[in-house]
């Protein structure tokens, strides 16, 4: 009798997505059809699986011998020699003959993330370590079996999460990924701000599967269909040696679900030792572990790297302060010897040397980064605004260009500025005692302390204009509502209750208040004098 033959496996796995059904404990599901006769009488689960799909161990055969088929190509590609490099930053700036080249060239590395001038970029110290832990522990999930890792990249926002994250899959399918249509690693990205619904993360991660293992995607799908889905590639692709990284952003919002269904589900997968596969979690939340249930954070690895914002006191190191990463995003590798383009690279990175080593940009730039917009995202407004710039003056870029990318980031300042003026005088009390208390060390504070710290001021300053603790919770109500202050926990709102009670804290610096408070004409000097304290000036500086 001749062999029985088979269908292709990316019909085999989606009959799987098909027919299969979720495990009880994940999801409660119809009752499945009553069995066939024949297997009536048997309970073990081998049975089960071949009532459910007959090709299951056909399909599996069939992958374990082309994965062996595809190792035995590794190896021969090994002696034979490594296959040609593509060409590297160097290269590929020995096409840019004019100015009018370069800028595009940076244009493009500011905007697309993904591009190869993106990858030329060198990163600040501190990302570098990020990106050399975060590399190492995902290249041991791709050749240790069984391997599986969890990870938090947590960070302010505008700090470089997602660029080390960017840097870290490509230096993977780089290195793993050595056939074209069989790739070794692959990527599954989902975003909190439109994947927390398990319906439609699930879908997405099916059709991301689907599409980077050439299976079969089913838009109908369930979500019953589409968990099984998941634990069957996850275990097909672990026979052959295949590596599933899942990238959540915005992973705090994942969490704040009242049932975290797709995080259970995902770590919960990774559990098994015949599956490789690693889910990283980006948050600007510190406190996101916190947010997750028992049964989600047992199974986590508790793993967690904190990427730190640039200081003050390194503002003249030569890499890891404003300058160094404006001049990063501003210069253009080195051409290897093509007299041609070796001109204008050269000439246009002096030029970006010697303007951002004048004393009016340092100037600048240290007043940014004292008014908390020194972040790397602001910088890279600022170089955009120097690339905007040069379509109106080509050329060799000038200092003004750059003085006025950075009025321009810094205009936020005085929009909110003017907000502070447009406050009442009692609302500029409430907002000048949730700052004292600020000051003092506490970083976030309830309305309760709020209202004492305002008794406190008014007693100091002797002044009998004291309103009632109702006037200041709608002055408290309204500073939220404008966004100068808000709730720790985003949630506050929601909940109701007491909310003078939930904590909140200032989204102001020490200069912005000042300015607000010089532009409210009815501000009295009771005001004006509790900021301008030494004192407070002192320990604003080693705050």
């Amino acid at each position: 009798m001749p062999p029985k033959k088979t269908a292709p496996i990316s019909q085999r796995v989606a009959t799987r997505h098909r027919t299969r059904r979720a495990p009880a404990e994940q999801l409660v599901v119809p009752s499945p059809p009553k069995k066939p006769k024949q297997y009536a009488s048997s309970t073990d689960d081998s049975d089960i699986e071949v009532d459910i799909c007959d090709e299951s161990q056909a399909a599996a055969s069939s992958l374990l011998q082309e994965q062996q088929q595809q190792s035995d190509d590794d190896f021969d590609e090994q002696k034979s020699g490594p296959a040609p490099c593509p060409a590297g930053p160097a290269e590929l700036t020995g096409s840019l003959h004019s100015f009018a080249a370069v800028t595009a060239y940076l244009r493009s590395r500011l905007l697309d993330t993904f591009s190869t001038a993106a990858a030329s970029m060198e990163m600040r110290p501190k990302l570098q370590e990020v990106y050399s832990n975060l590399l190492c522990l995902l290249s041991n999930t791709a050749e240790t079996p069984g391997a599986n890792h969890s990870f938090l990249l947590l960070g302010a926002r505008g700090t470089g999460k997602s660029l080390v994250m960017q840097r870290v899959l490509t230096e993977l399918e780089a290195k793993y990924n050595l056939h074209e249509g069989r790739p070794t690693v692959g990527i599954v990205r989902l975003t909190g701000l439109a994947h927390t619904e398990d319906v439609v993360a699930f879908r997405e991660i099916a059709r991301q599967l689907c599409k980077t293992f050439n299976c079969k995607y089913s838009k109908a799908a369930s979500l019953a269909e589409n968990l099984t889905f998941l634990r069957e590639v996850l275990r097909e692709l672990g026979r052959g040696h295949k590596v599933v990284v899942f990238v959540l952003d915005e992973f705090d919002l994942f969490a704040k679900k009242a049932k975290q269904t797709t995080l259970y589900n995902l770590l919960d997968a990774m559990q098994s030792a015949d599956m490789q596969a690693a889910v990283v979690g980006l948050s600007c939340r510190h406190d996101v572990m916190e947010l997750l249930e028992k049964r989600v954070r047992s199974r986590f690895s508790h793993r967690k790297q904190l990427i730190p914002e640039m200081e003050e006191k390194e503002f003249d190191s030569a890499a890891d302060s404003p300058r160094g990463v404006l001049a990063a995003m501003l210069t253009v590798p080195d051409s290897t010897g093509n007299a041609k383009s070796h001109g204008p690279v050269q000439q246009w990175n002096a030029a970006i040397a010697q303007i951002l080593t004048a004393d009016v940009v340092r100037q600048q730039l240290k007043l940014m980064m004292n008014q908390g917009q020194g972040r790397p995202r602001d910088l890279a407004d600022v170089a955009m605004e120097v690339m905007l710039a040069m379509d109106s003056q080509p050329g060799v870029p000038q200092q003004q260009a750059v003085l006025a990318g950075i009025a321009s980031v810094t205009h936020l300042q005085h929009q909110q500025a003017d907000m502070v003026g447009s406050c009442s005088v009692l609302e500029l009390f409430i907002l000048v005692s949730i700052y004292r208390i600020k000051r003092r060390g506490h970083d976030s504070a309830n309305f309760e302390m709020v209202h004492d710290e305002y008794r406190k001021l008014l007693d100091q300053g002797g002044s009998g204009d004291r309103r009632s603790k109702a006037a200041a919770l709608r002055a408290f109500e309204r500073l939220i509502a404008l966004s100068l202050v808000s709730y720790v926990d985003d949630r506050a709102e929601e909940k109701g209750g007491l909310r003078e009670f939930h904590a909140a804290r200032v989204n102001l610096v020490l200069q912005e208040i000042e300015a607000g408070l010089k532009l409210q004409k009815s501000c009295p000097s009771l005001l004006k004098n509790a900021l301008s304290n030494e004192a407070v000036r002192n320990a604003f500086a080693h705050g």
